[in-house]
């Protein structure tokens, strides 16, 4: 309210015009000093009388206004008074602009204009403001202050930031303001740069320190025009010089021959960050080998001395050691491999990392890998097992355990625990296959749902059966449990023959395994849903994402494949129990299409069916597959699944429906009737209708509307039921947002919308729908969180002007900020027609009832806070209660 209540007054001060604000600001003195301490913008001629008063309170709540680039040359203007009182605020206080700098720099040079004024120095006073701030922000511009004491501290503060032209401002501001002695003085500041030292020096002993100052700028300032030549003409910032100051560095490093023996010794330990241009050439490895030996390098210097193809492998390791990521560029030492416990878990993703690159770039043999790396299950975990070299080497490897699957079992219990290599792992496989003959697989397990990628022993199991032939895989594969046929059908892609097997072994239900997947693509699906078996069909509505159709034809018995049936398929009774615990509506509203008694008593216990055509549609199906007597049991049920209260949970008006129907010869077929109508464009209206009373409830209508009886809306049925009773305001709003909604339907959405959003406004769904003129003449305004907004589009509309809210709109104040708002926006864009016009219209009114009484002005204000009238009732009130 603060905002508006300034608002209020800076527009009483703009109507009142210069004429009158002389008798107001004394009348008005609290609401002036805080309108003047707001971001608004004021009147200019509310401004000159401030000024012209010379009130200090008056300006002192100027000058301290947090404001931004709105009050620009009015802070601009005051710093021009060059007032110690008012410099602190001033330098302080203003928001972070472009132009915070700039009055800045005001201020200072107004101080310049009368530096000896003690004011300046007081306590708590601009210099000592400045001696106590450390951000370069605040002491940039004091760079030139004509006060030597604060000019030094700037120095001292940031003067390593300072490049050669601005430190030399700095010392001529200080001789100006402070003479030899004080100037002398900065050459004993460690952060000037020699250059100016030796200036400063000179100039102190010189008869004319001005002019050797003078001097040294003028080159200084030839040099940053070079400079900014150079650089497009563009005056580069600190940051952009000491980027060009870098790189000409970085330059110059690489032009200079890269270092040797002790000096690369002594760089090689000061690096301390990036390598990428350090300049590495010939490199004396043993002198680097004896210097590593006497004091371990850094990481750092390792890891640049490693990507050296020629590094020695002692240098590899110790950088291996130090960090797993070597440059791809580095030597791979076979001691990398041998030389690290790989047991530990911790290393296993960089044993991996290092067999793929080692092996795609041959620096590891595949065969000499599996002979000597170990443990066996961290080497054969790691493998690239796509890579092309590792065919025949794994072939060897597996050719002796053959086809013996008490061989491959031995393998598998050994995998754990076994701490030789993939070598040594086989040949103790076979060593003790006798032990395993006869034996059925170790603790087997079943399918899992969903489905999880296998680990440990299990999956290096998997990945060397991939690498043997297909006809040991297919001897192997009766004693797989089925967790492991599930694992190859979902992740490893088995041959067909090898598929064929397993659906001959457990029968055509072992492909349910593969449906445990929610990521499992489409065409899989497409594959498993073909097959028409009750077992996989459980699976696929459990554990994939199945469409809506798929889920309808599923829990309807349709059967999917090629070959015909006259029964539908079964529903087991694993997929009645999942759906009956579950809570997801797109689950069971399929239910609907089933005809399922057991399904539809589930679905009637859970969710609530919205629409008379998907409450018919459900019964339709369940008499269709079990007759009149099941929908009867279904209509006198008082107790289902999940519900607790005993009502039904169909409507009275559908039990009449049913029951009609029940009573008819030819029941079913009035029953199909009813549904046909209930999915007609009438039905749908009168559905979207009985639910538009907010948009709370017409957002989710259309979306049950959707699911109950399908996509698409009756737009021509809408269309005309419009034209004949308008449809409710909320509803209209949803369907603005549909695809597909008709221009005619779309036109009268704005109105709807502005009649929802007027708060104050009773929103009924039937009766006479009020314009937004209505609304303003018979209705507060909308509440001051919402009210320029919606003011702004009934205007945009064309359906309200501003002067239909000077003359109608109420309450007063409100209708006030609105329109000072419209005048506040209109002098920051493109002139305003409509606002210029209320402007001289709200002149005239006030002038016409107030005339140049400043005692009625001052009334008027102070009644339209809490005025509930119009303006012009408001205004008429306060000249009666003067006169």
């Amino acid at each position: 309210m603060t905002y508006e209540r300034d608002t209020l007054v800076s527009t009483a001060f703009q109507l009142a015009g210069p004429s009158l604000t002389p008798a107001l600001m004394p009348r008005l003195r609290q609401e002036t000093l805080t309108l003047l301490r707001s971001r608004l913008r004021l009147p200019a001629h509310l401004v000159d009388e401030v000024f012209a008063s010379g009130d200090r309170e008056l300006l002192e709540a100027l000058a301290g206004a947090r404001v931004g680039a709105e009050r620009q040359a009015v802070m601009l203007r005051l710093a021009e008074l060059a007032d110690p009182g008012l410099a602190r605020m001033l330098y302080e206080g203003p928001l972070p602009g472009s132009w915070r700098q700039d009055l800045r720099g005001a201020v200072l040079g107004a101080a310049a204009t009368r530096p000896a004024d003690p004011g300046w120095r007081a306590p708590g006073g601009l210099v000592d403001f400045l001696l106590s701030a450390t951000a370069s922000d605040d002491l940039l511009p004091a760079l030139d202050a004509p006060f030597p004491e604060v000019v030094r501290h700037v120095i001292e503060k940031i003067g390593t930031t300072l490049d050669i032209p601005q430190q030399l401002k700095a010392c001529h501001a200080t001789l100006t303001h402070g003479g030899v002695a004080e100037l002398a003085a900065l050459a004993e500041v460690p952060f000037l740069h020699s250059a100016v030292t030796d200036v400063v020096r000179l100039a102190a002993a010189a008869q004319d320190p001005a002019a050797v100052l003078e001097r040294a700028e003028r080159v200084a300032a030839d040099a940053a025009s070079e400079d900014e030549a150079a650089s497009g003409g563009e005056t580069a910032s600190s940051s952009e010089k000491a980027s060009r100051d870098e790189a000409a560095a970085r330059d110059a490093e690489e032009d200079a021959p890269p270092p040797t023996g002790d000096e690369l010794v002594r760089r090689l330990r000061e690096l301390t960050q990036g390598y990428g241009s350090f300049p590495l050439g010939a490199v004396d490895w043993e002198l680097l080998l004896a210097e590593h030996k006497r004091e371990p390098f850094p990481w750092l210097p390792l890891k640049l001395l490693a990507s050296r193809p020629d590094c020695p492998d002692e240098l590899v390791l110790a950088a291996y050691r130090r960090s797993s990521h070597l440059p791809e560029t580095s030597p791979l030492p076979w001691r990398l491999l041998t030389g690290t416990d790989w047991k530990d878990g911790y290393h296993h993703d960089r044993l991996a990392h290092l067999l793929r690159r080692g092996i795609r770039e041959g620096a590891y043999p595949v065969d000499r890998v599996l002979a000597e790396v170990r443990p066996a299950s961290r080497v054969l975990a790691s493998l690239p097992y796509r890579t092309d070299p590792l065919g025949p080497a794994m072939a060897g490897l597996l050719e002796p355990l053959g086809d013996s699957f008490a061989a491959w079992r031995a393998l598998y219990s050994l995998l754990p625990r076994f701490t030789g290599t993939s070598a040594e792992l086989v040949a103790a496989a076979v060593e003790q296959r006798a032990k395993h003959r006869g034996k059925s697989w170790p603790r087997p397990l079943g399918a899992e749902y969903p489905v999880k990628r296998p680990e440990g022993a299990r999956a290096v199991f998997l990945q060397l059966f991939q690498q043997a032939t297909e006809e040991v895989q297919l001897a192997l594969a009766p004693h797989l449990d089925r967790r492991c046929v599930q694992h190859l059908l979902v992740f490893h892609q088995p041959s067909p023959a090898l598929r064929d097997l397993f659906v001959s072994l457990h029968g055509t239900t072992v492909l349910a395994s593969v449906a445990s997947d929610w990521e499992l693509p489409a065409e899989k699906v497409g594959e498993l849903i073909v097959l028409d078996d009750p077992e996989i069909n459980t699976k696929l509505y459990v554990y994939t994402p199945l469409t809506d159709e798929q889920r309808r034809g599923i829990l309807a018995g349709r059967r999917f494949g090629p070959v015909p049936g006259t029964e539908p398929l079964p529903i087991t009774d694993e997929l009645i129990e999942e759906v009956r615990v579950s809570g997801r509506r797109h689950w069971l509203l399929p239910i609907c299409a089933s005809g399922d008694a057991r399904l539809a008593r589930i679905l009637l216990g859970k969710i609530k069916l919205h629409t008379l055509a998907g409450q018919l549609h459900l019964l339709v199906k369940v008499w269709e597959r079990h007759g009149a007597e099941e929908v009867r049991g279904l209509l006198e049920e008082t107790e289902f699944p999940e519900r607790r209260s005993r009502k039904h949970p169909l409507p009275k008006a559908t039990h009449e429906i049913v029951r009609s129907a029940l009573e008819a010869a030819d029941g079913l077929s009035v029953l199909r009737t009813e549904l046909a109508r209930s999915r007609g464009p009438a039905a749908q209206v009168e559905f979207l209708r009985s639910q538009g009373g907010t948009v709370d409830l017409a957002t989710p209508a259309l979306e049950r509307m959707a699911e109950e009886i399908g996509p698409g809306l009756p737009w021509a049925e809408l269309v005309r039921e419009h034209e004949r009773d308008p449809l409710p305001d909320a509803l209209l709003v949803v369907l603005a947002h549909e695809d597909g909604c008709p221009e005619e339907l779309r036109a009268d959405c704005g109105m709807a919308s502005l009649r929802l959003d007027h708060d104050m406004h009773t929103h009924k769904p039937t009766g006479p729908r009020p314009s937004p003129l209505d609304l303003v003449r018979h209705h507060p305004l909308p509440r001051p969180h919402r009210r320029n907004e919606w003011l702004d589009r009934a205007a945009r509309l064309g359906m309200l002007t501003p002067l239909d809210v000077l003359y109608e709109a109420r309450p007063a104040g409100h209708a006030a900020a609105y329109l000072m708002y419209r005048h506040d926006r209109t002098r920051q864009g493109a002139p305003d027609p409509a606002a210029l016009a209320v402007g001289r219209a709200a002149l005239e009114l006030a002038t016409a009832h107030l005339g140049e009484d400043p005692e009625a002005w001052a009334l008027a204000l102070r009644l339209l806070p809490d005025f509930t009238g119009t303006l012009p009732e408001l205004l008429t009130t306060a000249a009666a209660i003067v006169s």
